[in-house]
Order: C-alpha cells, then sequence, then structure tokens
C-alpha cells in the first residue's frame, strides 16, 4: 500500500469515526467496509450521504424518531434509508446489527426493508435490476475485481448482478425473502398475495412471521388482526388491533401498501386499528380495558397530542417510561409541523424520559433534533 493510499485510508477512517461519534453507535462492519473501500457509494435506488453531510444531521428532521440514522437518500427523492437503532430492533446488540428503515417523505411514516446492512445492499441490487429491468443499477455490470471486492467484503453474491430478474413483484419478494429470511416487508406483501388467493392459513404464516421479524411494526399486526376480524374471532383481532397502538403512530403505514381488497379504503393502519377497536371493544380483555390508552383510543381522540403528551407524563410519574416514551414519540409526530411550543416541551420531557433511563444515545439524537428548524404547515 503506498503512502499516498496510507493517508487517504486514514482520512477514511477519521471520517468513519466521526459519523460513529455523532451517532454514538457502532456501524455494522459491511457499512464499515463500504465506507472505508469506497466501493460503490451508489447502490441504486440509495444514494449514500457523504460523512461530513451524516455529521451535520443530513436527512435527520425536527419530529423524527430519534431512533432513526439515515445514511443515504433515495436516488430522485426526498425520502430516506437509515437505520433504526432501538431497544426494541435489537439496537443495543453487541455486534451492531439494525435494521434498515425506509422513510416516507411524503406520507411520514417509516417502514422496515432489510433486516440488516447486509441485507440491505442485497435487496439494492435485486430490487434495482428489477425496476432498470435488467441493468447493474447506477452504471453497466462492475468489472470482475470490483465483483470479487462485493463478495469478500460485503457479502454480496456477484450471481445476484447477472441472475434473471424477477418476473413479476411476487416473483420480486419471494426472492428478496429467500436473500432475507427476516424481511418483514416482503413477508407482508406475500401474506397478502397469498390472502388474495383465498389461503388465509398461508398468509397468517407469512404475517406471523413478518411480526417475529419486526416486532415494532405497527403493519404486521394489523394485518393479523384483519384475517382474525374476517374471520369473525374479534378476540384475536383485537389484541392484534391493540398493538398496532402501542407502536408509535410513525412505525404504522398506510393501508395502501397492501393489497386488502375494495372493503379497504386508503387511511392509516394506526387510524383503522383505533376505530376497530372502538368497534370491537365488547371483545377485549380486561386487562385491555384497564389500560389508561384504552380510554383515549375509545372514548376521545387517538391522534389527540395534547391527550398523548398528559397520558404520557402520567406514565412517566409512575416510572412507565417505556409507555411515557412511546407517547411522547406519537405526540412529536402529531405535532411536528405546529407553530405552537407543544413540539418544543415534548422534546424537552423527552430528553428527560431518555435520561432516566439511561440512553444517552436517544437523549442526545432528541437534543440535536430540537434545534433542527421545523417545517410548519
Amino acid at each position: 500500500m503506498t503512502s499516498k493510499r496510507n493517508a487517504s485510508y486514514q482520512n477514511l477512517d477519521e471520517e468513519l469515526h466521526a459519523i460513529e461519534s455523532f451517532w454514538r453507535w457502532s456501524v455494522p462492519e459491511a457499512f464499515r467496509r463500504l465506507f472505508l473501500n469506497e466501493a460503490q457509494r451508489h447502490f441504486a435506488p440509495c444514494e449514500f450521504f457523504s460523512a461530513d453531510e451524516i455529521v451535520r444531521g443530513a436527512g435527520r428532521m425536527f419530529g423524527q424518531l430519534p431512533q432513526f440514522l439515515p445514511f443515504g437518500r433515495v436516488a430522485g427523492e426526498d425520502s430516506l434509508y437509515g437505520f433504526y437503532v432501538s431497544p426494541l430492533a435489537g439496537g443495543s446488540v453487541p455486534d451492531g446489527r439494525a435494521p434498515v428503515l425506509y422513510w416516507d417523505e411524503a406520507e411520514a411514516f417509516l417502514r422496515p426493508v432489510a433486516s440488516d446492512f447486509e441485507a440491505f445492499l442485497r435487496r439494492c441490487i435485486v430490487a434495482g435490476r428489477y425496476e432498470t429491468e435488467d441493468e447493474w443499477p447506477g452504471a453497466a455490470i462492475p468489472d470482475r475485481t470490483q465483483l470479487e471486492l462485493f463478495r469478500t467484503q460485503l457479502s454480496v453474491p456477484p450471481a445476484l448482478f447477472e441472475c434473471r430478474l424477477p418476473r413479476n413483484d411476487t416473483d420480486l419478494y419471494q426472492r428478496l425473502a429467500s436473500l432475507d429470511a427476516q424481511d418483514s416487508l416482503s413477508l407482508c406483501h406475500l401474506g397478502c398475495a397469498a390472502r388474495a388467493n383465498g389461503d388465509d392459513e398461508r398468509a397468517l404464516d407469512f404475517f406471523h412471521r413478518a411480526s417475529e421479524a419486526s416486532p415494532w411494526f405497527g403493519d404486521t399486526s394489523y394485518l393479523l388482526a384483519d384475517i382474525h376480524r374476517r374471520r369473525e374471532n374479534y378476540a384475536r383481532a383485537i389484541e392484534g388491533y391493540w398493538a398496532v397502538v402501542n407502536r408509535p403512530v410513525a412505525l404504522c403505514t398506510r393501508t395502501w401498501e397492501w393489497d386488502l381488497g375494495e372493503d379497504h379504503p386508503d387511511a392509516d393502519v394506526y387510524e383503522v386499528a383505533a376505530d376497530a377497536i372502538t368497534q370491537f371493544a365488547d371483545a377485549a380483555s380486561d386487562a385491555v380495558r384497564e389500560s389508561p390508552l384504552w380510554r383515549i383510543v375509545t372514548r376521545e381522540d387517538a391522534y389527540d397530542p395534547n391527550a398523548r403528551e398528559q397520558l404520557a407524563k402520567r406514565f412517566a410519574v409512575q416510572g412507565r417510561l417505556p409507555d411515557a416514551e412511546r407517547e411522547l414519540l406519537t405526540a412529536l409526530s402529531l405535532t411536528a409541523g405546529e407553530r405552537s411550543r407543544q413540539p418544543e416541551r415534548i422534546y424537552a420531557r423527552l430528553v428527560e424520559v431518555y435520561a432516566r433511563m439511561r440512553r444517552e444515545r436517544d437523549a442526545a439524537l432528541a437534543q440535536f433534533d430540537a434545534g433542527l428548524p421545523r417545517q410548519t404547515v
């Protein structure tokens, strides 16, 4: 290695250290290797941020979940890709593994796209080739030297660049699920396809696998609940709907993401789940009915940020800090575009909750986001 290359590597290593210092998190090994080798800074559709952009807060925004660490932008869009580093997602495990999420800028929700960074790179290649109809996304097929680098350094099989394209969306999801057994988004789509074909048992299997892979993602519980609703097993259905409203609202999507038939108009998954809880309230267990959240969902307004903030305050006093965090994150999502002082107050409460939980990373990132300009409506 030449002295010039040594100097370059040292600079890249320092930049990577700056990213980890800002995030307060050790990045996955594949991310480190991609960054240090500069093997491919554009995996269509992801355009990676530079180190300087990340440490300046590129992709971070007022009102976003502090646990979302953006590392790139969707090519040609304002939407983002990033890590979800949360205790709910296994973000505290020693090896730095964390799922990769997609932030939908237009709809303002997060959804999982890969169970870890290596799986994300594989997804980019397969989905990118499918979307561009055959070409290696972003350029011609890499030369053999670069393919070997992908194989050895990034655990990307070179065959992914040359194997046949998926024939349709279902074939694509099957391919992606075969490459990432915990790809909850693809598993959900496969479950919806099975359901459309009248095979509810197979659909339930897919949805259960998706729920186990991403238990923090509200849509998996919603899809399970909806099958039980159709079977008129309302006790099981309400368990699923209740699981949805026990997630931050930003971790639920819209019903248009799933092909569930004409009786599912476009709406927030969170809103549909809250309405279903009210509709099938008689089937709820005593434990669910005794929750302080029950009254807000069934008698008040699940989208009332004031009610959610007050409930968070109540939980904090009781020492139920994870519940307080959930309510504050939901309240923050519901008020991020307002001109009032409420979002600033919610951020202050959130930082306090994280300090009590000794989650210094979340507290620091929440504090950083609180200082960003807000996009008021």
